[in-house]
Formats: structure tokens, sequence, C-alpha cells
């Protein structure tokens, strides 16, 4: 299909919807256009209907009697696939955030993982693009993160969130610097965001055009490589995302963790003074 272009562009309603958009959401911000397509946005769509059904599926799978919601069935299945990525993304989580606080977070850090993953994976499929090949898709995702963190970073820590920020030195003489630091932390904590859309979105237009490419000029059995190193692409891709999610949250909610542990040693080291 030429680019720009997917199944779903034969949806009886696509023209319909497109017009729509263009007459309600005028140009665009970036490049000051009518909204050329929409495609993004029916993708992305469609892989939270695939999400959600695979849960479901999953879920079935765990509630169908007691022995068999505890043993996993043999062979591949939904639950099993489920399972696998969950667990490993879960072990990940713990060592980053910590064990306390990783089964509070991992929802949300699970179901962008699982969006993303199977956002890039459909642009595996001929005839379909995945979203994450457009900077609407990322940079939503990307500001998702950045509020997210902040808002459990506040929740957390009150404005020593943004005292750390601040001052991220942490010391008394750390004020001092902060006219320099603080400039410079707020540059940092808004191209993450950026960062993060700008490195999923590059990726995967790049892995689909070689894919496109490669797929309308080559016999079938020639473009087979550039699939397997597409899949590579789509699972190290949402790795670099969901890791870096998870560092930064780790980084906004620690604050206290560390007050409170450096507050407990100076008290052990109070009353070991007081013994002696």
């Amino acid at each position: 299909m030429p680019h720009g272009e997917s199944w779903f562009s034969l949806l009886p309603f696509y023209q319909t919807l497109l017009a729509s958009c263009q007459s309600f959401l005028g140009q665009t911000w970036v490049n000051h256009v009518a909204v050329s397509s929409i495609q993004h946005v029916l993708a992305a769509l469609f892989v939270c209907v695939v999400v959600t059904l695979l849960a479901s599926r999953a879920r079935q799978q765990l509630t169908q009697g007691e022995e068999q919601g505890l043993v996993p069935p043999q062979g591949i299945s939904v639950r099993n696939f489920i399972e696998l990525v969950c667990d490993a993304l879960y072990q990940q989580c713990k060592q980053i955030i910590g064990k306390d606080k990783a089964r509070q977070y991992f929802p949300v850090i699970g179901s962008l993982a699982l969006f993303i993953f199977f956002s890039n994976m459909i642009g595996l499929i001929p005839g379909f693009s995945p979203p994450t090949d457009n900077w609407n898709t990322t940079l939503a995702c990307g500001l998702f993160v950045f509020v997210y963190y902040h808002y459990h970073g506040f929740k957390a820590n009150g404005l020593g969130h943004l005292a750390h920020i601040i001052n991220p030195v942490g010391t008394w003489w750390g004020w001092f610097l902060a006219p320099l630091m603080f400039p410079i932390e707020i540059v940092s904590h808004s191209a993450r965001p950026l960062s993060l859309s700008l490195r999923l979105m590059g990726n995967m237009i790049g892995d689909h055009q070689v894919l496109s490419q490669i797929s309308q000029k080559q016999a079938f059995f020639v473009p087979m490589p550039f699939f397997a190193l597409g899949l590579i692409v789509c699972v190290v891709q949402t790795l670099v995302f969901t890791l870096l999610t998870m560092v930064y949250i780790s980084l906004s909610v620690a604050h206290a963790d560390h007050d409170d542990a450096h507050h407990d040693e100076a008290d052990h080291k109070h009353q070991d003074h007081a013994h002696a």
C-alpha cells in the first residue's frame, strides 16, 4: 500500500471520519496544514481493543476453576504469554523501583508496555502501519509518563519533590548552586518526554520503511531476515521505553525513602553514642 495508507483506509466510514476531523481540528500545530491521515488514531484504538481482549482472555483462563487457575495450561496460550511478559517486567520493576512500591506502579507500567509492544508489532503485518511511527502517539505516551512520575513524586514527597529538583545535591551547600542547577534540571525533565517519543518514533519509522521497501521489491523469502530484525527492534524499543519509565518513577518517589533512611541512620548513631 502507498505510504500513509493501511487496511483502515478501506473502512466505509474512513473518508467521512477524516473529513470530520479536518473540519473540527483545522490546521496542525506543527506544519499548519490540514490533517491528512488518522491512520495512527485508528491503529491505536485497534491495539487497545486487542490488548483488552487478550487481557480478558488471560483473566478468563485464570478463573477457570481452582486447579486450572493455579496450574498454567501446557503449550502456547494467551495466559502463558501475558504471564511471561508481565513476570519479566515485574522483576525489573522490583529491582529498579523497589519490592514495596513495584506492585503499586506496575499496573500502569505493564499496560503501557503491552500497548507499545503491540503497537510496534502491528507494523510487521503487511498492510498495517504502527501507531508508534507517528509522533502524536509517541508524544502522548511520553507526556503521560512525564505527568505520571511527577504526580507520584509530589504525592510521595510533597514539596520535597520540587526541592529535590531545585537542589538535586540534597545538602545545605547545594542551595547555593540552585540558580545554576534548577534551569539544568528543568531542561532535563522537559527533554524526557521528547527523548522518549522521538526515540520510539524514529526507530519505528526506520524499521517500517525498511520492511516496506524490501517487501515491495524482493521475493517473499528475501524479507524474512528483515522481519526477524524488525521483531527485535519492536521488543528492544518497548524495553527501552518501559525501563526508562521505571527509572523516572524510581527517581521521583525515592527521595522520601532516602531521607527516612538517613534519619534512621542518624537515630541509630545517636542511640549508640548514648549507650556508649
